[in-house]
């Protein structure tokens, strides 16, 4: 039985940068939904806080690549 079970659990492998992506999506969604009125605003205000999450966490990652730590 316990054979069956390791031959049948998929491992997951999520990098950073997807893990990044997916919350920066699923946190500019709601933003967008809870803070437009309209379809426009709301897909135009999630791009807006998409791009910045992401352009936000990859200045962020790249001025703290050289630290060491």
């Amino acid at each position: 039985m316990s054979r069956w079970l390791n031959h049948s659990i998929t491992k997951m492998v999520v990098s950073h940068f997807t893990a990044m992506l997916s919350f920066s999506l699923l946190v500019s969604v709601v933003f967008g939904v809870l803070s437009k009125d309209t379809l426009r605003e709301r897909l135009i205000y999630g791009a807006k806080m998409f791009g910045a999450f992401v352009g936000i966490a990859l200045v962020l990652g790249w001025i703290m690549f050289p630290v060491p730590w």
